[in-house]
């Protein structure tokens, strides 16, 4: 598998959907990469068996509010400099690169890096959605260490960092970034492709692009296409009627209420986010929470919505589908499940949850 200009925007779409609202618009990203990849060519999109094991695969993303990372427009350099770090970091060759969160820019941006680069994307990612925390990878249920984590605005400064366990990397990394201005650019968890061959969530490219082939049906049809690929369920149709955000310790805390329309008429569904969605109530009653994905899209464009990109009066249809596997596990959801969020409350499937929802 390659990724061309011709089907960039299809696998965009993909990764929109599977972000549950965070990890960053995909609108620049994708430019981006349509960019790099017109001028060095296509990126090949390769399983972690045809990597030579001893060779370092390379994590990498934004660390950062989704709210001011959209403001940056990154130049490609900087995975020049992630790549130097690394390698002098492990003694080795980076073979491959790999989203460590497939959801939002970040399954984008290392496109962009590795067609600068010419090397291979890796098909899989860390996440196989968006979560805020760098701790909330599968690399770390893997038993590998986030650390050495390099940070680097793409203008020279860098920041290598080591934490003494994954959770002190992630708040580390957070107040290192606030220093590149509240977003940079970033890798960590760097293995071996032999070590990445247990630790990672596979098929995360492939999955991103067979989702995103919605895009080429007409719009009225999308919503039920997008559905049916995922496994989702439609919570509610309806309009944006109250939304609160605001940046706190590099993430974006914040709610907003959407109103039923039409069939869903005199509903009130209401949204909690931390970054990404993380909880649909109705009448405080659960409907959908993390780490199942939540994501709101827009009704008459289908296309999906960043947190960061709502607003008031939006027309928006709530849909919610099923997470990677790994996070419904007792370890996954001690990193990434309601309570890991302060949420107080166990997680439950969403078949459990929205039984009612159409």
């Amino acid at each position: 598998m390659q990724l061309t200009v011709a089907n960039l925007p299809v696998y965009a779409f993909g990764c929109a959907i599977a972000s549950s609202g965070g990890g960053g618009s995909v609108k620049t990203p994708l430019a981006m990469a349509i960019q790099a990849v017109g001028a060095r060519g296509p990126v090949d999109v390769v399983e972690v068996g045809r990597l030579p094991p001893d060779g370092i695969v390379m994590p990498a993303g934004l660390i950062g509010a989704p709210m001011v990372a959209t403001e940056r427009i990154w130049s490609g350099e900087e995975a020049f400099i992630l790549r130097e770090q690394v390698e002098t970091l492990c003694h080795a060759p980076v073979v491959a690169l790999m989203s460590y969160e497939i959801g939002g820019s970040n399954g984008l941006l290392p496109v962009t890096w590795a067609a600068r680069l010419g090397l291979p994307l890796l098909d899989a990612d860390g996440m196989g959605r968006a979560f805020p925390e760098m701790q909330q990878q599968a690399m770390h249920l893997a038993g590998v260490p986030a650390s050495p984590l390099v940070l680097t605005d793409g203008c020279g400064d860098v920041a290598v960092l080591w934490g003494t366990d994954n959770y002190r990397a992630e708040r580390l990394a957070r107040r290192a970034m606030s220093l590149f201005g509240g977003a940079c650019a970033a890798t960590a968890y760097p293995m071996t492709a032999s070590r990445a061959a247990t630790a990672v969530i596979r098929g995360s490219v492939s999955r991103a692009f067979k989702i995103g082939r919605s895009l080429r049906l007409r719009a009225m049809e999308r919503i039920s296409a997008i559905t049916e690929d995922v496994g989702g369920t439609v919570l509610l149709n309806g309009k944006i009627i109250e939304l609160s955000r605001e940046s706190d310790g590099g993430f974006v805390r914040g709610s907003a209420v959407v109103a039923g329309l039409g069939q869903d008429a005199n509903r009130l569904l209401r949204l909690e986010m931390q970054n990404e969605v993380l909880l649909a109530l109705e009448d405080g009653e659960r409907l959908a929470t993390v780490p199942d994905i939540i994501s709101v899209i827009g009704s008459d464009t289908c296309d999906p919505l960043p947190t960061e990109g709502m607003r008031l009066g939006q027309r928006v249809t709530i849909v919610a589908h099923p997470g990677p596997p790994v996070w419904t596990t007792p370890e996954g959801l001690e990193v990434a499940g309601p309570r890991a969020f302060g949420l107080p409350f166990d997680y439950t499937p969403i078949a459990g949850l929205a039984a009612h929802a159409r």
